[in-house]
């Protein structure tokens, strides 16, 4: 059912003079997704700051069959956060932090509340929250459970879904359910909380949750390594978690393309190595004991070189060189829009056929359009690769795009083959939904319908998404 100007003023007064917005202006950051591939539109901006509130106006919804797109910090990459005509529900203004238990270690806190603030929180406390994103000063709570965000410390914490303890939801009757008990154990029948974490969404709000929290180690080193191929980054992977065991954080790989790029692209950046080499590793170690620290990282890094796994490495002598690395792999998602048309993959595949899908995927994408540049970039401790290909130099954009089917194809095909995903952080939105139904078995979506039909059997949550 549209919404009506009757419906409109009921949703108005549920939500009080200060809990909506509906002027053109204001709305546009709202509507606009940052890659500029959608652009929405709504009657309505609903930002509940409460959620007594969220639970009256999904009621309402729920009675009159009004569609809502909930959004978190509309950082999303996949659509699913972009009303098409919908009413666009904001946890923006669900921004409080309740308790930080720093006996339990645990955060409790609301759905807007940033991933940045929540990671401040628990620094305050002298504890750490692990998630970290490039986005997390807008990506908020809300918004990463609901697509199980990943991050650059999943090697060592795991992903959102590892990171929660407890859930309040409003679901799509407008029921509230709370489980914010932060309970490590709770073997009382189906844990209902992961069926919302990395649900996009479709089955409810998320309006609260209880995040794990950690000691900070108190002694961090990073380092950046130069290498000559991707094969060798799986096996300085396994030397330095063999050699540092859980002290290994951060294993981030990186093209000399998104070196070269990111310095030329994003002001500030310069790059960590003297010379050039093919593939890259930022990585970084978290240590509590400073004589496990003293010189563990420059002997893993000897024997890394004795093995010739690594040309050439910089160690950073200070938080400020440490930073800068991290600026620098934080920033090749941006490097990337001065250069022309880009086709985007956010694809995992196990650890140890990374380095066959890199080769593959990329001698593929070159032979459907030669010269495309390969920006091939991630996560290699959790086999999570952000699988880009960027249009020949001086192609035309849109004949580059119109290539973008064939090439996904053949990319997705040997994320297939290796018995991978096709979203491995990102999620499904509108972006991936055909490619859902290829990589799921009858069974699988079957099972996720049925879901779906139990918890929102009006399909008013999102219906566009998944499904």
């Amino acid at each position: 059912m549209s919404i009506n100007d009757e419906h409109l003023a009921d949703i108005k007064s549920i939500l009080g003079s200060k809990g909506w917005k509906e002027d053109a202006d204001e709305l546009l950051p709202y509507l606009h997704e940052w890659r500029d591939r959608w652009q929405g539109q709504t009657p309505l901006l609903a930002l509940p700051d409460s959620t007594k509130k969220t639970s009256e106006l999904v009621s309402f919804c729920a009675r009159h069959s009004i569609k809502i797109t909930p959004q978190g910090g509309n950082t999303g990459l996949v659509g699913g956060q972009i009303p098409q005509g919908e009413l666009l529900l904001s946890t923006k203004c669900l921004s409080r932090i309740h308790t930080l238990d720093v006996e339990n270690a645990t955060l409790t806190l609301e759905a807007g509340v940033t991933l940045a603030e929540a990671r401040a929180a628990a620094r305050e406390a002298g504890l750490l929250f692990p998630l970290s994103l490039a986005s997390e000063g807008t990506a908020t709570i809300g918004g990463v459970l609901s697509t199980n965000a990943g991050g650059m410390e999943v090697l060592r914490y795991g992903n959102t879904r590892d990171l929660t303890l407890g859930l309040e939801v409003v679901t799509a009757t407008g029921d509230v359910w709370s489980a914010l008990n932060g309970l490590r154990k709770d073997n009382t029948g189906y844990d209902l909380k992961h069926l919302f974490i990395g649900a996009e969404g479709t089955l409810g709000i998320i309006t609260a949750a209880v995040l794990k929290l950690f000691p900070e180690p108190p002694i961090r080193k990073s380092a950046w390594c130069g290498l000559t191929s991707v094969k060798d980054a799986i096996l300085l992977l396994a030397l330095m978690r063999a050699k540092t065991g859980n002290a290994l954080s951060k294993f981030e790989l990186i093209p000399q393309i998104g070196v070269d790029y990111t310095v030329k692209n994003v002001p500030g950046n310069q790059a960590p190595l003297a010379k050039p080499s093919p593939w890259q590793i930022f990585v970084e170690f978290g240590f509590f004991d400073q004589t496990q620290a003293d010189g563990l990282v420059e002997a893993v890094l000897s024997e890394a070189m004795e093995q010739g796994l690594v040309e050439d490495a910089v160690i950073a002598q200070s938080h400020t060189q440490a930073e800068a690395f991290l600026r620098l792999r934080e920033s090749l998602s941006a490097a990337q829009k001065n250069e022309g048309a880009a086709l985007k993959h956010d694809i995992s595949v196990p650890v140890s056929s990374l380095a066959r899908f890199i080769d593959e995927a990329s001698g593929e994408a070159i032979r459907i359009v030669p010269n495309c540049r390969v920006f091939a970039f991630g996560h290699v401790g959790d086999g999570n690769v952000h699988f880009n290909i960027l249009q020949p130099p001086g192609m035309d954009p849109d004949e580059f795009t119109r290539q973008g089917a064939r090439l996904t194809q053949a990319v997705y095909d040997r994320v297939s083959a290796l018995g991978g995903s096709v979203s491995a952080e990102h999620g499904i939105g509108i972006l991936k939904k055909p490619e859902l139904l290829t990589q799921k078995s009858d069974v699988e979506m079957q099972l996720m319908r049925a879901v779906k039909t139990a918890l929102d059997p009006d399909n008013i949550m999102n219906p566009r998404v998944l499904f």
